[in-house]
């Protein structure tokens, strides 16, 4: 099952064991009122996706970094833990992928511990 696709042409292997993790987070911000209250407004929701992988091939991760590392925005097909299909939405890198070498076959590298973490871009309701 595919689980993410970013910027609509790398499709990542699917994950297990925990290693797949998207979940809706309120944006919220804390408000003093002059009265000395306090109140949380609710500014909208946003989706996070966390991703693991242990080994992952050379080619494949080239190509991830260079999207996850850009700085830039980017669209994200995504399996949301509400839904059974995919959804698409802007993201940004908020945790950023530092995967180890692990070991080369046939002389190409496969890095170990390919992990990072992406937030929507626009909150929504």
């Amino acid at each position: 099952m595919t689980q993410l696709i970013i910027n609509n042409t790398i499709y990542l292997p699917e994950t297990s064991r925990g290693n797949y993790k998207c979940y809706p987070q309120l944006l919220t911000q804390q408000i003093e009122m002059i009265s000395g209250r306090v109140v949380q407004e609710v500014r909208g929701t946003v989706q996070i996706i966390e991703y693991s992988y242990d080994y992952m091939g050379n080619d494949l991760m080239r190509q991830l970094n260079t999207v996850l590392r850009s700085g830039q925005s980017f669209p994200v097909a995504y399996l949301p833990d509400s839904g059974d299909s995919l959804v698409v939405s802007t993201f940004l890198t908020v945790d950023f992928p530092v995967p180890e070498y692990a070991f080369s076959r046939g002389g190409n590298p496969f890095w170990h511990n390919v992990a990072f973490q992406l937030r929507e871009v626009s909150p929504h309701a």
